[in-house]
Parts: C-alpha cells; structure tokens; sequence
C-alpha cells in the first residue's frame, strides 16, 4: 500500500490465504515474497494497480469505462478522447460543454511491463501511437494539471490482464522543457464492473421483472438492494411524494422533496444499477380487477405498502394470477415485522388464521406505536431506521430465493427484535410459519 510502508501478503476473504496468519508461515510468506521481488515479479503476477509503480501521484482519482472508450479493443488502437476533471478525472468519446480536457487513449494486445516513468509509458506504444503522443505533449502550453493546455492534457494505456484490463492514467503538468507526468489512482466505471459487485447470482436476475407497490421507508430500500443484485426491471408503484421527513429513512436525498417517490427512486436506481430499467407509475391501486392488469410479464409482486387493504387487492389479484407474491410489513413499533410468501403451492394471505399463522400481538393501548404529524390524515409509525434496514434486508432475500428457486423459506415468516408479551413472540429472532411446512 503506498505511502504506508505495509505490504499485503494474505486477504481475509480468500480462504487459501487465511492459513497464513500465523507467524511461521507468515515468515515463510514473507520469504518467498521477498525472493520473487529480487527477481522481479512477472507481469501476469501483479495486482491490477498500475499507477502504484509510477513515481508520480496525480492529485485527482481517475475512472475508466474501457468498452466504451475502445469500442472493439485491438493492438495499436488509439482514440482522442475529452476529460472532465470534477471530484475524479473521466474521460468520453463524446465531446460535451463541461469536458473541457483532451487525450489520448491508446491499446495493446499483449501483458506489457509495468511503466514507471514517462520515458517506460513511450517505449510500451507502437511507433505511430508513439508519434501520437509526441504531437499532443508538443502542443501543450504551460498548464497545470487538469487545466486545458491545448494539447494533450493526459494519456491513457491499457493492455489485457486477468481476463480484463490494466490501465495507467497519466496526467500533465508543464510544457516541452518543463513537462511533468503523474500517474491517478485508477478504478473501472463501466457497467460490467459494476455488475461484478451485484453478486454471484446477478446474471441469473437480469432478466427478471419484478413489481413493488409502496417505495417509501421500507419499499425504497427493498427496490435499491433487488435493483444492486442485478434484476433487470423494476416496476415502482407509489401515490406520494417526498416530503423532508421522508428523507429519515427513505433512500432519497433533499433534492428529491416535493417530487414523486416513484419517479425520484426510479432515478435513483438508474444511478446506482445502470443495468436495471425502472419504471414509475404514480398510483397504487386498492381493487383487484384493476391491479390483474399490471402483473402480466411480472415474475413477482412486492408489497411494501403497509396498508391491509391494498395488501388484501395485491394478495387476490397474485392469487388470481398466480403471479407470486412477497408481502412485508413493520410492527409493533418496528419491534417486530412480517415477511410473507404467497405462490400457488402457499395457502392464500387472506385465507390465513391462527393458529397456524398467529397474527402479532397488537400490544398494550398504553403503548403508542405511531404519532401524528402535520398532513398526515393517519397515525406516522415510528419503526426506528435500523428496524426498517433488517425488514428491507430480510425482504429483499425472501424475493431473491423466489425469483432463484431456492428452497429453505416457510410461507411466513416473523422477526421479532425486542420481545413481545405474549409466546411465542416473546423470544427474539425469526419464528416461521406453519411450523412444519406442507
């Protein structure tokens, strides 16, 4: 790690590493790692970080969506390209207003050794890619970093590695006589790397179509995590708009007040999982003859919406459908909070009684488990923010092994954070329902 004067020898996360926390084979680790540097590591043995063997920092990051910016990556490929230097340095093909920046972004085919000067970064091009890259630095006026300097203000080279790609980002101070090169911190921006981070079963989920009824506290965070796993299509149905309450335990920033929850979480997701298509749709309807409509090409329903009566339409049309169904709601204050599986080999949500699905105790009516606010015409439940993170989370699994055909989960299911006063909700953690699953 620069600047620090550690070295990572082992990760946390991969199991044939771990057996290397102790001190024998740690010393022995060490050894070997020691050796390999005297004889210089091979290309294909280094990490993806290019930029930590140039001895020049830029002051900015840099981000790098390399499809894009390649189209078709070949040997001795080069693109002009425009930058825009703001919070971290990206670069387009497109030229816009705000991408002021200008450089070059060149392409080899084959594991190049690790550039660590200006001089390694030339020798490592084609002779014409190298001709490219002596015009530009030519052009240049006298220009700090990141600043237009009519020439080239960075370069970029990229080459195959670990079935991806290596990148060094340099960027330039200075003019011919004076000129200076600094290497950014770089990371991957496109939408595959992304996807990367979604999880192991995102590619299964692209191509699933799920609806939720209600994206407020708890519908906005169960849509983001579905979204961030990697389903393809989301359908977000919600009346409301935000208001700067909301902004508690809603997914959405400031700006987003005033306007639709549907449509603001539509964008919102668009942002965070380019590889999702959300659709808004401002209403939430309370009958079942006009909710059948919506489900046709939906591999699964949500309902966030908290309200018994458009639980029991959502319910009867997912019934009469037989598109499946995942119900959830808070509790008791946010002590406690239900997650429901309705498919066609589950009883009916509304044909379930006790004693085999025991409702949740209502609780004292001493005890107040909402307030009323200003514009409100119902009581405001007062779920703290942790309580609606777990529902979301435990939601947001239950839909995963149901559109994934995981098996493992009961029809229903209740968790209980802080105990209740009547069994068998007393005791806390998961009490699933029916006990013995048919």
């Amino acid at each position: 790690m620069p600047d620090t004067g550690y070295i990572c020898l082992w990760a946390d996360d991969d199991p044939a590493q771990v057996v290397a926390q102790t001190w024998g084979v740690y010393l022995e680790r060490l050894g070997a790692w020691a050796a390999s540097a005297a004889q210089d590591f091979r290309p294909e043995d280094r990490a993806l970080d290019a930029w930590v063997m140039f001895p020049g920092r830029a002051s900015l990051a840099a981000e790098l969506d390399i499809p894009t910016l390649f189209d078709t990556p070949r040997n001795g490929k080069t693109h002009v390209v425009h930058g825009r230097a703001d919070g971290v340095l990206t670069l387009s093909r497109r030229p816009a207003e705000n991408y002021l920046l200008s450089g070059p972004v060149f392409f080899r085919d084959a594991a190049l050794e690790t550039p660590r000067s200006l001089d390694d970064f030339r020798a490592a091009l084609t002779p014409r890619q190298r001709s490219n890259l002596d015009n530009g630095l030519q052009r240049r006026r006298d220009a700090r970093e990141n600043q237009p300097s009519g020439g080239y203000d960075f370069a970029v080279l990229a080459w195959p590695k670990y079935d991806q790609y290596e990148a060094l980002v340099l960027t330039f101070t200075g003019a011919e006589g004076t000129l200076a090169a600094f290497a950014n911190p770089t990371s991957p921006s496109d939408t595959e790397s992304r996807l990367r981070r979604a999880g192991p079963d995102a590619p299964q989920l692209r191509g699933k179509r799920v609806l939720i009824a209600g994206v407020g506290a708890l519908g906005s965070q169960v849509a983001r995590t579905l979204a961030t796993s990697g389903v393809g299509r989301l359908r977000l149905h919600d009346n409301d708009s935000m208001r700067s309450t909301n902004l508690v335990r809603h997914i959405l920033l400031s700006h987003s007040v005033g306007h639709s929850k549907a449509g603001f979480t539509s964008l919102y997701i668009e942002d965070v999982a380019p590889w999702c298509r959300p659709t808004m749709h401002e209403d939430v309807p309370l009958r079942p003859d006009d909710i059948v409509p919506l489900l046709r090409d939906v591999d699964l329903v949500v309902d966030c919406t908290g309200v018994f009566a458009a639980t029991l339409a959502i319910a009867s049309a997912c019934d009469e459908t037989n598109v499946p169904l995942i119900s959830a709601s808070l509790a008791r204050g946010g002590d406690a909070f239900r997650v429901q599986r309705q498919t066609d080999e589950d009883v009916p949500l509304m044909q379930r009684t006790a004693p085999e699905f025991p409702p949740i105790p209502p609780g004292d009516e001493s005890e107040a488990f909402g307030f009323l606010e200003l514009g409100c015409t119902a009581l405001v439940h007062n779920a703290a923010s942790a309580s609606v993170l777990r529902a979301a989370s435990e939601t947001t699994l239950a839909c995963l092994d149901l559109l994934l055909g995981r098996a493992g989960r009961t029809a229903d299911a209740v968790t209980i954070l802080r105990p209740l006063d009547e069994a068998p909700f007393d005791v806390v953690g998961e009490h699933r329902f029916p006990t013995a699953a048919p």
